[in-house]
């Protein structure tokens, strides 16, 4: 399909520049309003019109909002991300059932097991093109599911999705710093672009797919399916179900992979790569970056519903969860095109886990508030996290204590490679009437476990 004269496809926007690497950059602002000034931040949904072709693109709103009870007889979710640095140092089943005994005796009854990180996954993979060079001499999300049945912890597969490596840890599999991850190395005609031909944003670290290529989607949906029949895994989270952080203002933008600069197009007519992010206060350029935005939303919006769907096919027993930013809907669609209240309101997901991440109860209840009080949503539950870094114990437990006033299902702590000393007695004693059993019966869970690799193969389902 050809495009408008401004950029060829052939040209150097197309040529994959791995980016060196350098700290996550702070969206300031989004340079969309007339003028091409930078965007205030509001807290509801710009619904201008649009015309019959935008109507393909249209982003979901979120219903009215209202506030709901809890439902006390339901019991409370107490998770935490397991991490890759953890996993890895754990070495072998037996030293990540050092880590689930942990998990149990600080009352923790779920745990986001990183299952896909940097393209790599843990596990030997008939889909991936290689295991985690890290994890190659065992399979820790055969252990884990293992482990979870012996301490009575649901294991859900944590699933970076569209992000596909990460220039900072590349050292840690011997790999150069611009190395894209062995996804995009193998297919390098699946990464998403920025408007500067850059694979990786200047600033960030972590390459992404393009989420409107149908080989990228296939292969997605395959590890998925992979994972939920492979694994006897209690659920499965998306994350990184998104695009990278943009700067409109600052001329950083990202999703100029070639199939959806050529799906806009038959759209459009326009080649997404020719439209300028600030309009200048000229109406039609305006309108066009917002067809843009909207497109690239929808990406999103159909891959997580076709997923969602697979997996509900395949395994109708499984919790599906999405890790989504806590920002307001419109600076979220602008940023990042996450849309996540659309799935929630259709039921796609089980869970909305919110990386609602705060050193202080005051700002943790800010982000929290709008989704908990004034929001619900018929068919999914809304899980707050609390990040452990550098968060005083005393400071989460108020932040845990906060959630249990509110009608939430629970919390979530990113992430187990926090789990000290301190933060260990401070769960230990909140959630003391969990941990009183998780003690009576840990060393009889041990026995159970044999803690042998072999004997936990042999356990499986």
């Amino acid at each position: 399909m050809g495009v408008s004269s401004g950029v060829s496809l052939l040209s150097p926007l197309y040529r994959s520049i791995y980016s060196g690497s350098g700290l996550l950059a702070v969206v300031m602002g989004l340079g969309l309003l007339e003028g091409g000034g930078a965007i205030a931040k509001p807290m509801s949904v710009d619904a201008s019109p649009i015309d019959a072709l935008d109507s393909q693109l249209v982003t979901r709103v979120p219903a009215e909002p209202q506030q709901i009870a809890r439902n006390v007889s339901q019991s409370e979710v107490r998770s935490i991300w397991l991490d890759r640095e953890t996993i890895v140092n754990a070495r072998s089943p037996e030293g990540l059932a050092h880590v689930f005994e942990q998990f149990r005796a600080a009352g923790i009854n779920t745990v986001f097991v990183e299952t896909v990180n940097a393209g790599y996954p843990i596990y030997p993979s008939d889909v991936a093109p290689q295991q985690n060079p890290l994890t190659r001499s065992w399979d820790p999300l055969d252990a884990a599911v293992d482990l979870g049945k012996v301490y009575g912890i649901k294991v859900h597969a944590w699933v970076w999705l569209f992000a596909a490596g990460n220039t900072e840890h590349n050292h840690l599999v011997g790999q150069p710093a611009s190395y894209p991850g062995p996804l995009l190395s193998a297919h390098p005609d699946w990464a998403g672009l920025d408007n500067q031909g850059n694979l990786v944003l200047p600033g960030k670290t972590k390459p992404f797919l393009d989420p409107a290529n149908p080989e990228v989607r296939r292969y997605l949906f395959d590890l998925l399916d992979e994972i939920a029949t492979r694994y006897d895994v209690d659920g499965i989270q998306f994350d990184y179900v998104r695009y990278p952080f943009q700067d409109a203002a600052a001329n950083r933008t990202f999703g100029y992979g070639m199939a959806a600069r050529q799906q806009f197009y038959s759209l459009t007519g326009v080649d997404p790569a020719t439209i300028p992010s600030r309009n200048g206060g000229d109406q039609r350029i305006a309108r066009l970056w917002s067809q843009w935005t909207d497109f690239r939303a929808e990406q999103i919006n159909s891959f997580v519903a076709e997923a969602s769907e697979r997996l509900r096919r395949r395994r109708g027993d499984l919790t599906i969860s999405a890790a989504v930013f806590a920002d307001d809907t419109f600076y979220r669609h602008h940023a990042i095109q996450q849309d996540w209240e659309g799935w929630a309101e259709q039921g796609l997901v089980d869970w909305i886990v919110l990386m609602s991440y705060a050193q202080s109860t005051s700002e943790f209840s800010e982000l929290v508030r709008p989704w908990v009080m004034e929001s619900s949503f018929r068919y999914t539950q809304v899980i707050p996290g609390i990040r452990l870094l550098n968060l005083p114990a005393a400071e989460a437990a108020s932040q845990i204590e906060l959630l249990r006033q509110m009608p939430v299902s629970g919390y979530a702590l990113f992430a187990a490679d926090n789990l000290n000393g301190e933060v260990q007695s401070m769960l230990t004693a909140v959630n003391e009437d969990d941990v009183e059993v998780a003690l009576s019966s840990r060393l009889s869970a041990r026995e159970k476990a044999g803690l042998g690799q072999e004997d936990l193969r042999s356990r499986r389902k």
